[in-house]
């Protein structure tokens, strides 16, 4: 009799358990079949990736898409704290975030496309009024801030960021551009709380601008980074240069790029000015001009090489300003510069008068030109 009831009691507690686990495995099949389990999967690895800094919201964005993960990358050189990848579910497009301490700069030209002095590399535009750029030229739009640490004396955070798309061979539209721009700062600002950056200089996208060299205009009617070449317009078409490619001027963005091109053809560089700040000057000088950018200021006698420096307000260094000759190939033929009239002396004259604008926005002071 009671062998019978033991029995009677293990099936109902077999099926009472069996009941459970079915009801669980339904239960795990609604949430997988419904996308529930993969979205809480990622915003978990949302959350985790780069010590926590992403913006969840803000990459979603960026992203164009709602089903978002994201995972830890190597890392790649000294000083960095934090890399990762944010990836919309199914491929199709990424977003690469690198965060590293701003004493440790290198790779810093190279994220940005500037590996020597006479090749091509895309300009850049203001990333609004927060301390950073925009390279959105066609290609991979990328992003560099420069974050500096309030109480922290010549302490500083650097955070780039490259979006990789499926499509790819454009420039951001504006509505995708400011989505990118928006992901970068936010996780910017929250990358400085994972790192103990104190109350880093923030900003808005105001004023956020496409590539520069979607928009020629003439010497004479330069304005933004190129201003201060207006008067030197007849010497500049003397020498071949009619157009410019500018930006507006921004006492905060660490890079300004000011762009004289050819009378010919207004998308063929000639000569390519212009002003590196805190981490970006030393990384120039460092990764792109080797040991050609010695001292405060000078020129090479046979280049089409000037520099130009200033010190400025919390930068750790001196600010650097450079005018190099752009070398096409295809246009000009092995090593030339498309510039009918180079001289030093205007060499000079062109980067004497960017650096002491550009130095007067960031509020430099001692000039040293050639």
């Amino acid at each position: 009799m009671r062998e019978n009831r033991r029995s009677r009691a293990g099936k109902k507690a077999g099926i009472a358990l069996g009941g459970i686990l079915g009801c669980l495995l339904l239960v795990v099949g609604v949430l997988y079949a419904t996308g529930t389990l993969q979205s809480w999967r990622d915003a978990r690895e949302l959350n985790r990736a780069c010590a926590g800094s992403l913006a969840a919201q803000q990459i979603r964005g960026a992203l164009g898409s709602d089903e978002v993960g994201a995972r830890d990358t190597p890392v790649d050189g000294p000083g960095v704290l934090a890399s990762c990848r944010a990836e919309a579910t199914g491929g199709g497009t990424g977003l690469s975030i690198q965060v590293r301490r701003g004493s440790r700069n290198e790779g810093a030209m190279r994220f940005l496309r500037r590996t020597g002095l006479s090749a091509y590399s895309p300009p850049v535009s203001p990333l609004g009024t927060w301390p950073g750029v925009l390279l959105n030229d066609v290609g991979t739009p990328r992003a560099s801030l420069w974050l500096r640490c309030r109480g922290k004396k010549d302490e500083s955070l650097l955070v780039t960021a490259r979006l990789d798309r499926g499509s790819g061979g454009k420039a951001l539209s504006g509505d995708r551009r400011r989505d990118f721009a928006a992901a970068v700062t936010a996780t910017s600002r929250k990358a400085a709380g994972a790192f103990g950056c104190a109350d880093p200089e923030g900003g808005s996208l105001t004023g956020l601008a496409g590539s520069p060299r979607d928009r020629p205009v003439r010497v004479t009617e330069a304005t933004g980074t190129c201003a201060a070449l207006r008067p030197r317009s007849r010497a500049a078409a003397r020498a071949g240069l009619n157009h410019v490619w500018a930006t507006r001027p921004a006492g905060s963005a660490p890079v300004e790029d000011c762009v004289l091109t050819t009378s010919d053809d207004p998308q063929v560089p000639g000569y390519w000015i212009s002003a590196y700040y805190g981490p970006y000057a030393e990384s120039f000088a460092n990764e792109v001009a080797a040991s050609r950018v010695r001292g405060e200021r000078g020129q090479e006698k046979d280049g089409h090489l000037a520099w130009a420096t200033a010190e400025c307000p919390g930068t750790g260094g001196r600010a650097l300003y450079v005018l190099r000759g752009t070398v096409d190939s295809d246009v000009t033929g092995p090593g030339k510069v498309p510039v009918r009239g180079d001289s030093a002396a205007l060499r000079a004259d062109l980067l004497t008068a960017f650096a002491r604008q550009s130095a007067e926005q960031h509020h430099c002071r001692d000039v040293k030109a050639p």
